[in-house]
């Protein structure tokens, strides 16, 4: 499970469009950008590519 670490980051962009992307429902984004929920490592990876093309998961998110 993974954890996101720095909610700034993401403070830009438009989050129920993000989730749209992403391919899942926006509250639960918001919880998982919050840090108030886990997330598996494909959603970490699919938000990590999101926010930047050639960043890798650890860069924004803690492995528990």
């Amino acid at each position: 499970m993974y954890l996101f670490k720095d909610k700034s980051i993401a403070i830009t962009y438009n989050k129920v469009q993000m989730a749209k992307v992403i391919g899942i429902n926006p509250d639960t984004l918001r919880k998982i950008i919050n840090g108030k929920q886990k997330c598996s490592k494909l959603t970490a990876y699919c938000i990590t590519k999101f926010l930047n093309s050639e960043a890798e998961i650890l860069d924004y998110f803690d492995r528990l």
